[in-house]
């Protein structure tokens, strides 16, 4: 049950905190937090009284951490050093791709996809993903990180994890995940993929099993504290709803479909994934997508073919990869073509109000409370 999931309540309070003092930096937190931190020591025998100040903790430690951000101007430095080797070693790359005889336009959709470069990407191209409802594809998110992980794991994690040198492939393991987010430099949706993969990574050489929303929370947790303004970006909220929603009606799903061919899991991932993001999109972009579940039964294994021959190239520019990499290309435009020639795909023209997104919201958590207790 979601109830019982403690740290998904911390970070819940952590996040709400965040918001208010996003909104209202206040100089009063800090002595407040200290005052329930001492409260929340003094009452751990009283069970019922030492939860609700523990998540008023985490709800004041949100609050004086984004009070002290908005009084502070400016990007850190290490974030403009990350961004500045991203860039050279995202230039190197390209490069040694166009050695591979792609042409522009593949160059352009390798870029977004690999590395998170959309700027070379020409306007038609953007609105034929947003039009037909899968622009999610292009946004460096945790499905292309969760690509990259799953070859890792057919060829070197599912080897050594039951083998004495598991612990010495740990280190490895990490250097590619974190540096490929480096590489992209470091999206939000990325990094919380990378910090919830490195939990499960951890926990799976261990041998223990655990929900995967405990890491889904730890991540935002550990993103807010460092970064609390992340919590007003779209790709934060977008990335965060899609993953929960996915990873809280999964089991439920996957008991009521015991025997479920790869085709059902795409598509009910996608609906899942597209029910939680719905309100967000609506409210942000005023439109409803609705072809972009079926539309991602096959967009899907084709960005996943697309991604590794991408990277091969990348490593191995060879005049084959680049063809096979025009032709994909070509296909997928081709594709979206045909699919945005349908008519009624996409709701536009779509208004919502605050209140109403969160009404949305509190009748699907309610809803999924309910579906994960039965």
């Amino acid at each position: 049950m979601i109830v019982q999931h403690p740290m998904l309540w911390c970070a819940a309070a952590l996040m709400t905190g965040t918001a208010v003092g996003l909104n209202y930096p206040l100089p009063y937190y800090l002595p407040m937090l200290v005052a329930a931190v001492v409260g929340c020591t003094l009452t751990r025998k009283t069970f019922h009284l030492h939860d609700a100040l523990t998540l008023f903790v985490w709800f004041l430690l949100g609050c004086s951490r984004a009070s002290a951000v908005s009084y502070y101007d400016g990007e850190p430095a290490w974030q403009q050093v990350v961004r500045q080797k991203a860039k050279a070693a995202q230039e190197t790359l390209v490069a040694r791709l166009e050695r591979s005889g792609v042409s522009s336009e593949t160059l352009a959709l390798s870029e977004a996809l690999v590395v998170g470069k959309r700027d070379d990407l020409s306007r038609e191209t953007k609105q034929a993903y947003r039009q037909v409802g899968v622009s999610h594809l292009l946004a460096l998110s945790g499905m292309h990180l969760g690509i990259i992980y799953g070859f890792l794991y057919f060829i070197f994690i599912r080897w050594v994890r039951f083998s004495q040198w598991r612990w010495h492939a740990l280190p490895l393991i990490l250097l590619l995940l974190w540096g490929y987010a480096m590489v992209a430099g470091m999206p939000v949706s990325l990094v919380r993929a990378a910090l919830m993969l490195t939990v499960l990574t951890i926990l799976h050489l261990m041998g223990y099993n655990t929900d995967p929303l405990h890491p889904l929370a730890l991540s935002a947790i550990i993103i807010l504290l460092i970064a609390p303004t992340e919590l007003l970006s779209i790709s934060f909220q977008l990335s965060f709803a899609a993953v929960f929603f996915i990873l809280a009606l999964w089991q439920p799903l996957s008991e009521r479909f015991e025997r479920m061919t790869w085709a059902v899991e795409v598509i009910l991932v996608s609906c899942v994934a597209s029910l939680g993001t719905l309100p967000l999109i609506a409210y942000h972009f005023h439109q409803v997508p609705l072809a972009g579940p079926l539309l991602s039964l096959i967009l899907i294994p084709l960005t996943t073919l697309y991604i590794y021959l991408t990277i091969a190239a990348m490593l191995f520019p060879i005049a084959a990869l680049g063809w096979l990499l025009n032709n994909l290309a070509a296909l997928q435009e081709w594709l979206l073509g045909l699919a945005g020639n349908i008519p009624h795909t996409v709701l536009t023209d779509v208004y919502p109000s605050a209140e109403v997104i969160a009404m949305m919201y509190g009748a699907m958590l309610i809803a999924i409370v309910r579906l994960r207790t039965r």
